[in-house]
């Protein structure tokens, strides 16, 4: 597994298995609206978003998102950021994004 930047700045890995640890693996900061607090991870198996942000109904939601190397996007939100649901290699993440999303499925 390899880290590098692609050509648009992102942090990114290359070399990503099903199997590989989330922990092995590191988040950044994405930026963002000053209110709001943004995560990405980006694989050779796809990428991952987790945005806590302030509603415009005046609450805070956070909301986990993949997309699939193919472009399909699935969104879990109401208080879904997969990093606390006991996911341990990156394939048990999308597993849990996928059987929780309620907003976006594969689309």
């Amino acid at each position: 597994m390899v880290k590098y930047t692609n050509e648009h700045g992102k942090e990114c890995y290359k070399g990503v298995e099903p199997g590989t640890l989330l922990a092995d693996l590191h988040f950044h900061d994405v930026e963002r609206h000053a209110e709001d607090v943004q995560i990405a991870l980006h694989t050779n198996l796809g990428s991952f978003t987790i945005l806590d942000r302030l509603t415009g109904f005046g609450w805070r939601d956070v909301e986990t998102g993949f997309r699939d190397m193919e472009g399909k996007f699935w969104l879990a939100a109401g208080s879904f950021d997969v990093r606390d649901f006991g996911a341990e290699t990156v394939q048990e993440a999308i597993d849990l994004i996928k059987d929780n999303a309620n907003v976006c499925i594969g689309i």
